[in-house]
């Protein structure tokens, strides 16, 4: 088979390989932008200690025969080494669906590992209802990121970004954690320091009622919604991404795949993004987190605990 053949054949039918044709120089300039964000120092102190997290992890594992706390390797660079923290989360119950929850690939964004270390508590903690769900969680798949409140990783490599070349340690540990894996939910909970408001990704979707119900919920709770980030292809309207599969072909064609779309292509049929503006105060952050969350993992599955409580004052 030609090149050009195999070209054909990858982005689909001629009417969406003339639209991909066009597109194409968008997305590498967009996607260049992206890459040109500015990105991670050694010059860079530490901000932050890992060792609260270690303990509420150890303190979930401790609490619950259901939960444990282990890890899938150690990242780091010189003078600095983290483990790569997996929760498995097990009810001891057959037949029950599985979900998959990543926090902290950007590594300053702080209220999706919130959100992700308070899942790992509610589903610890007596007297709550036994979630009727196979849960693994990746509380924080940037460490040093984290620990220095950057976003990118210590050699510069914006992790979210790097699931066609997998040039970072932390995507290559995430790849290798999901080979031969299937979920029925994946949620990546992310931040943007560009946005104003609540967005959510939704990839190869025929509905977008869930995503809906979320973005109802936050409004009628007085949170902003995001309208426009700035963003050539995939803007989000009224607060909703509504990525199609033939997008993340052609991401993966100029070697810019997600982490979200990398698992969409190869793990899950159900993968959503909750992202976050990092202009609010971490408060309204975590509360709209939740609130999306619970609503997706009543939707697909059956959650934990009962929905946040109402934005106060609104």
């Amino acid at each position: 088979m030609t090149i050009s053949r195999t070209f054909r054949s990858a982005i689909g039918p001629r009417p969406m390989r003339v639209l991909a044709l066009c597109v194409i120089p968008l997305a590498l300039w967009s996607c260049s932008l992206l890459r040109m964000r500015p990105t991670t120092d050694y010059s860079y102190p530490a901000v932050r200690s890992l060792a609260p997290i270690q303990d509420r992890l150890q303190a979930a594992d401790a609490a619950s025969p259901s939960v444990l706390v282990t890890d899938l390797g150690q990242v780091g660079t010189r003078g600095f080494e983290a483990p790569f923290w997996r929760v498995v989360y097990r009810p001891f119950q057959p037949g029950v669906k599985r979900v998959l929850v990543i926090a902290g690939v950007n590594g300053n964004a702080a209220a999706g590992v919130e959100c992700a270390l308070g899942l790992v508590r509610e589903l610890a903690t007596p007297p709550d209802p036994v979630a009727l769900y196979d849960a693994d969680i990746l509380p924080l798949a940037n460490p040093w990121g984290w620990v220095h409140g950057v976003g990118a990783s210590p050699k510069r490599v914006d992790i979210e970004w790097d699931f066609a070349n997998f040039e970072s340690p932390e995507s290559r540990i995430i790849r290798r954690f999901l080979r031969e894996k299937r979920y029925d939910l994946v949620l990546d909970l992310s931040e943007d320091p560009e946005a104003t408001g609540f967005y959510i990704w939704q990839y190869g979707l025929d509905s977008s009622a869930a995503s809906e119900r979320i973005v109802g919920a936050l409004r009628a709770q007085g949170y902003p919604i995001e309208a426009d980030i700035r963003r050539l292809m995939f803007k989000p309207r009224d607060g909703i991404i509504a990525a199609p599969m033939w997008g993340l072909t052609l991401m993966g064609l100029v070697d810019q795949l997600t982490l979200s779309g990398y698992i969409r292509q190869n793990t899950s049929s159900v993968v959503y993004s909750v992202v976050t503006p990092t202009v609010l105060p971490l408060a309204d952050r975590l509360a709209m987190q939740r609130i999306a969350v619970a609503t997706l993992l009543s939707e697909y599955l059956i959650a934990p605990g009962t929905p946040p409580p109402a934005r106060p004052g609104s």
